[in-house]
């Protein structure tokens, strides 16, 4: 039996079925021997090549155009030897080249065709597949990562076996090498290194190997890098639009916040000593810089700030509507640090707001109207407080605001409709005049939008404008009117302290409980002047927000304090609180939101009695120990104070 009958038969067996087991191999290399005269008389039925060879276009033909074999009508196919996706060689390719003495030009050129050809089949299908795989990750639909990596590597080895055809082409290679070598990457056989190729890479493994498994290990560790952080980011959204949960509501004893001169000097939020903590990142305090993007005026005397993070990225903290952060500034050589409430919809990741009203006298909120311009960047801490509302306490709210406190509300409203919420919203809004109405042109359109916002809003003065709507105070009737079933809805108060102490009282009187009702003040600080001989008072609040200030009429300092640590004593005017007067004897006692809820002006009263408007942040173990706030204590008598 020739050779070539030898490596005829072999190349069938092998080219119709090359998964087949070790002995079934050798017992066909046997069979193949026995059948030598049969063989020789039967050359089509073995898949000779010399009848190949023969054929027109075949490698023996040189005006043909088709080479080793290849049918005319699909000469891909017939170079390459694959069928289907699992690699499985037609039988006249391996055969026909082995025979072959040499390939002319012009066979050479036509099978690097067919080989490119392959190629660029194969290529597309390697990309399809890969696109399935990243849908699969991104999904994580396991079954169709499997699928998808399968047809990854099938494609892979269609694409070597024509690499390495074309490769052996350009090398100048004899035919039987040429085939040798298309043979041996069917098989997956590590090729025969040269001395040539000895540091080409690994032994039986060449850099395309190598690069390509590379690159799918990094391809296949990034996507699973897009999909974890996908699935943070998506969890961080579920977790702030679900965080918030109806809690019990202490009875408010006052609302008042430890005032500076600066708007919003001491702003909390509605507190509640019984809240459970909030669930997720929006009960996680953050400290750092953002960038003031855009400043838009409101009315003549109130601005509203834009932030956003210096890189123009997301912002870096979660927040609920009703929250405030803490700003801090350089003015002069010192250090100013006041909060105010952020005015923008919690479903807003791209910027922050807050809504300001210049004060007369106000030392930040002057500087940030006065001074600020977009690109400045500004310290802030928080966010902070829990006058809040999400729209998981109630099935309907009431949101009754006067002047600037109508922040807060407005943050509501704009997270509401954001996340399309159904419930009925009523705004009962009072200003001085239309002209200090805050936000009335997007009140006005966002009224158009959401069938489930009542707005009902009274001037104290609108003679000589073109307001239509009610004038005067924000009375029992008016209240009334605006809200259908006062009594069973969920209020949020928030504005000056006089107006929340006549609004609480008419609600009452009107039947809402007062443990459905939650208030923010906006205003001056009241009970800063104790009586004679009366010790520390506690009083629970609910809220309050510094953002106005009346000058109280009080007598000149009877009291001094004196800094045990520091060394210093100095007067202690009873509408002064120890931070106040420990900043002016440059005594240094660190804060942040300086309405007694952060805690961080912590500081041990060694002698005296104080009285603390707001005490939030002292636990039990705190005032047993001795703790005050430094920057809610006052007192008309002396006090020691380690600082």
């Amino acid at each position: 039996m020739s050779q070539l009958a030898v490596n005829a038969a072999l190349a069938s067996d092998l080219g119709s079925g090359v998964a087949h087991e070790a002995g079934q191999f050798s017992r066909r290399w046997e069979l193949a021997q026995a059948a030598d005269d049969h063989a020789a008389h039967h050359p089509a039925a073995s898949g000779s090549a010399s009848e190949a060879a023969s054929q027109p276009g075949g490698p023996a033909d040189p005006s043909g155009g088709h080479v080793a074999g290849a049918p005319a009508s699909g000469a891909t196919a017939g170079m390459m030897g694959m069928d289907g996706m699992m690699g499985r060689p037609r039988k006249e390719f391996y055969p026909a080249l082995m025979e072959m003495p040499s390939l002319s030009a012009e066979q050479r050129s036509s099978l690097e065709v067919q080989a490119r050809q392959r190629i660029s089949a194969e290529a597309d299908r390697l990309a399809g597949a890969e696109m399935d795989l990243r849908h699969a990750i991104a999904g994580g639909d396991v079954v169709a990562a499997d699928l998808a990596s399968r047809r990854l590597r099938e494609s892979l080895n269609a694409v070597q076996s024509g690499v390495v055809a074309l490769r052996s082409l350009h090398e100048g290679k004899p035919p039987q090498q040429v085939a040798q070598a298309w043979f041996k990457s069917q098989m997956n056989l590590p090729p025969q290194r040269s001395a040539t190729d000895a540091d080409d890479g690994a032994p039986g493994v060449s850099w395309f190997h190598v690069t390509t498994m590379a690159l799918l290990v990094l391809f296949s560790l990034a996507m699973l890098a897009v999909y974890v952080a996908r699935m943070r980011r998506a969890n961080a959204l579920v977790d702030r639009l679900t965080c918030a949960a109806p809690v019990a509501v202490a009875p408010l004893a006052s609302a008042t916040a430890a005032g500076s001169p600066d708007g919003k000097a001491g702003a909390t939020a509605s507190r509640e000593p019984d809240r459970q903590p909030l669930r997720g990142e929006a009960s996680r305090s953050w400290k750092g810089k953002l960038r003031v993007c855009a400043i838009y005026p409101e009315t003549p005397n109130v601005k509203t700030f834009r932030l956003q993070a210096p890189d123009g990225g997301a912002i870096p903290f979660a927040f609920l509507p009703g929250q405030f952060l803490t700003y801090a500034m350089e003015i002069d050589g010192k250090v100013v640090r006041r909060s105010y409430t952020i005015a923008s919809s919690a479903a807003q990741t791209a910027y922050v707001e807050t809504t300001i009203k210049r004060e007369d006298g106000g030392l930040l909120s002057d500087y940030m109207h006065g001074h600020l311009k977009e690109g400045d960047l500004i310290e802030v801490t928080g966010p902070s407080g829990a006058f809040t509302f999400t729209g998981m306490e109630s099935d309907s709210v009431v949101l009754i605001g006067g002047g600037v406190g109508i922040t807060p509300l407005m943050a509501a409203i704009r997270y509401l409709s954001d996340i399309a919420w159904p419930g009925q919203i009523y705004l009962v809004y009072g200003a001085q005049t239309t002209e200090q109405f805050i936000f009335r042109d997007e009140l006005e359109y966002l009224q158009r939008r959401m069938n489930n916002l009542h707005v009902a809003a009274t001037m104290m003065r609108a003679a000589g404008t073109s307001w239509m709507g009610s004038e005067g105070q924000i009375t029992a009737e008016f209240l009334a009117h605006a809200v259908p079933d006062l009594a069973g809805r969920r209020v949020h108060l928030c504005g000056p302290p006089g107006m929340m102490d006549a609004l609480r009282k008419t609600l009452i009187g009107l039947g809402v409980p007062n443990e459905q009702i939650k208030a923010e003040a906006f205003g001056p600080a009241r009970g800063a002047v104790p009586p004679p001989g009366q010790v520390a008072v506690e009083a629970q609040v609910q809220g309050a927000e510094s953002s106005n200030r009346a000058a109280a009429t009080v007598g000149p300092a009877t009291a001094t304090v004196r800094f045990a640590r520091s060394g210093k004593a100095v007067a202690l005017p009873p509408d002064k609180s120890v931070l106040e007067v420990a900043e002016s004897a440059g005594v240094a006692i660190d804060y942040s939101c300086r309405a007694g809820v952060c805690g961080v002006c912590k500081t041990h009263l060694l002698q005296g009695n104080v009285t603390m408007e707001v005490q939030d942040a002292l636990t039990a173990d705190d005032k047993a120990n001795g703790l005050i706030l430094a920057c809610q204590a006052k007192s008309v008598g002396d006090l020691v104070v380690e600082a």
